[in-house]
């Protein structure tokens, strides 16, 4: 069997790496392509740059050490009142905060998901719902998927995996073979869920293929410099 490693093992991996996305102005986002804007952080309405790297880099520290919104709360706007620039509503900053650190989490679930695949071969989708679109705010793309199973390395995660809208709250948990006969259910595919349910991805969350990471490195750092003699 894959030897299991402990998710903090992980979650340091994706702390750097959320640290090391660029903090870019709306406008030079807007023109990186899809790819690169996954790798790229952006405060819809703020266009001063040392303030976006100043939020990622206080958020990024909410995901270490586990700090509530709340607390996030309080020290954004303390940092948007010392800079002088106003603080975007609060529901917005909140979903910066809720979308990144769930994304961060859920991401680096995933790769130990991955690794444990030769025991845990499929993976059932949950939302905090019962299924019925509505019930806990689960919108009804989100309530269809509910209590499916997918094989673990069924194209669907690519595009399904939890977080892949705003606010998402949905997860996943890992079956055996013998649970899944128990639970005596069909295993689904993405065909399944194109052409049955309906259900398309959404491109803001679509982790499906597999980029040419330094072309991506490239243009964000192109859109750095651009950014720099620009201020």
């Amino acid at each position: 069997a894959t030897p299991r490693r402990p998710l903090f093992f992980r979650w340091r991996i994706l702390l750097k790496w959320f640290a090391r996305k660029a903090a870019l102005t709306s406008e030079i986002f807007e023109r990186l392509t899809s790819a690169a804007k996954k790798r790229a952080f952006r405060i819809a309405g703020v266009d001063n740059a040392r303030l976006i790297q100043a939020v990622r880099n206080q958020i990024s520290a909410a995901v270490e050490k586990g700090t509530t919104w709340p607390d996030v709360r309080k020290r954004l706007t303390k940092l948007f009142s010392a800079t002088g620039n106003e603080m975007p509503r609060l529901s917005h900053m909140r979903q910066v905060f809720i979308t990144n650190t769930q994304m961060a989490y859920n991401d680096a679930r995933r790769e130990v998901l991955d690794e444990q695949a030769s025991v845990f071969p499929y993976w059932q989708y949950l939302t905090v719902g019962n299924g019925t679109a509505g019930v806990n705010g689960v919108r009804p793309e989100h309530a269809a998927l509910h209590g499916l199973i997918f094989r673990s390395d069924d194209p669907f995660w690519d595009a399904h995996y939890p977080p892949w809208g705003f606010n998402c709250r949905c997860t996943v948990v890992a079956l055996t073979p013998g649970q899944v006969k128990g639970l005596e259910q069909p295993v689904r595919n993405v065909s399944y869920v194109r052409s049955k349910l309906g259900i398309q991805a959404d491109p803001d969350f679509d982790r499906s293929g597999e980029p040419d990471l330094s072309k991506i490195d490239a243009e964000l750092r192109r859109a750095l410099e651009e950014m720099l003699d620009e201020s």
